[in-house]
This record gives structure tokens, C-alpha cells and sequence, in this order.
């Protein structure tokens, strides 16, 4: 028998987080209390200190629901690409396009915010994992076909990512830099670092 709304404490984790992303649009990462969110979402402030034990683990968890909708439609633009180089450059490209856009990253990543949300990020496992899980179809195959460097870790080269992503994403760059020439800059600047031989490919 399955369990009605009320019941099921997904359904609950969900309504929180749903009101947490609404909080975060209205009043930014720094000025969203645990008070606001329950307020938001019809319930005491004890039931989403239940679920979530702190504001920082809660809002991680929506930043984290957020940047798994991204993670699924990156996967599906990574398709066309066959090698790992690939999947690295245009995977970073694609996030630097479309997390601005989005309602609970977009607010994570303002400058007013960075610092707050830069701590946050790169200490949450979940955030370092998404990145990884999109990466290691491609990065294993490449590993084994010895086209990495020897010893190459990947939850460590993407939290690098991330750190590089946030940068960029914090200062975009010069205003005339279009982004073949940010793929130039980052094919030029990353690949070397990761690939064995960094004109080879695998599939």
C-alpha cells in the first residue's frame, strides 16, 4: 500500500526543499533562515531541523537537486562526444552557460554570495560526487587504454573543476572573449594536465 503524502517522508524532504529553493529566489543565499523555509512551506521550524539538521545542510541539499538537473542535461548534450578530453572541455563550457540560468545555483553564485557558497561547494561530497558520476563512463575507459596520466584521480581532478568552474563563474573574463576562444583556453590550459598525450582521444 503506498503511502499518502502526509506519510511519506520524501514527500516531505521534497516540500521542504521546494520551499528552500523559493526562499533562496527571494532573498539570496545569505538572508534564508530555517524560519523562512518553514514559514514557506506551512510547517514548524522542528520538522525541517528534523529532516535536514542545519540551514547549511539544507541548502546544500537544493543546491545539490538543482545541479542534478544540470548533471542530467549535460549527460545528454556529452552524448555527441566521444573522448574524455571532450567530455571535460565542452562539459565545463555547458555549465558556464547554464548554471547562471538556473533558479538555485544562479542565487549560490552571485557575486554577493560567492564566498558563502564557495565553502559550502567545495566541502559538500554530493556536489564533488554529481560531477564525477557524469565524467566516469568515459574517464574509466580512458584510464584503463592508459590515455590518462599515470595516478590521475577523478574525484580529485573535479573538485579542481569545480574550483576552476566557480572562478569563472564568479568573473566571467573579458566581455570580448567568445566561447570558441574560451574552448581554445581551456583545451590549451586543461587537457595537458589530464591526458598522457593530450592530442590522443579515447572512446
Amino acid at each position: 500500500m503506498s503511502k499518502s503524502p502526509a506519510q511519506d517522508p520524501s514527500s516531505g524532504r521534497e516540500r521542504i526543499l521546494d520551499a528552500a529553493e523559493s526562499c533562496l529566489q527571494r532573498f539570496g543565499l545569505s538572508k534564508t533562515t530555517i524560519e523562512d523555509v518553514a514559514q514557506a512551506g506551512g510547517m514548524s521550524r522542528a520538522t525541517v531541523y528534523r529532516q535536514f539538521g542545519s540551514r547549511d545542510a539544507l541548502l546544500l541539499a537544493v543546491a545539490a537537486r538543482d545541479a542534478e538537473r544540470v548533471a542530467s542535461q549535460a549527460e545528454v548534450h556529452l552524448q555527441r562526444f566521444d573522448d574524455v578530453g571532450s567530455w571535460l572541455v565542452e562539459g565545463m563550457l555547458f555549465c558556464l552557460r547554464e548554471i547562471p540560468k538556473r533558479p538555485v545555483l544562479g542565487q549560490f553564485l552571485a557575486p554577493q554570495e560567492l564566498g558563502a557558497a564557495s565553502r559550502m561547494m567545495l566541502t559538500s561530497e554530493r556536489m564533488l560526487a554529481i560531477g564525477s558520476e557524469i565524467l566516469r563512463p568515459i574517464f574509466e575507459p580512458a584510464r584503463r587504454q592508459g590515455l590518462l596520466h599515470e595516478g590521475l584521480d577523478l574525484d580529485s581532478l573535479m573538485e579542481w573543476v569545480l574550483r576552476i568552474l566557480m572562478s569563472y563563474l564568479a568573473v566571467p573574463g573579458p566581455p570580448s572573449r567568445s566561447e570558441e576562444e574560451l574552448r581554445t583556453l581551456i583545451r590549451t590550459l586543461l587537457l595537458p594536465a589530464v591526458l598522457a598525450d593530450s592530442g590522443k582521444t579515447t572512446r
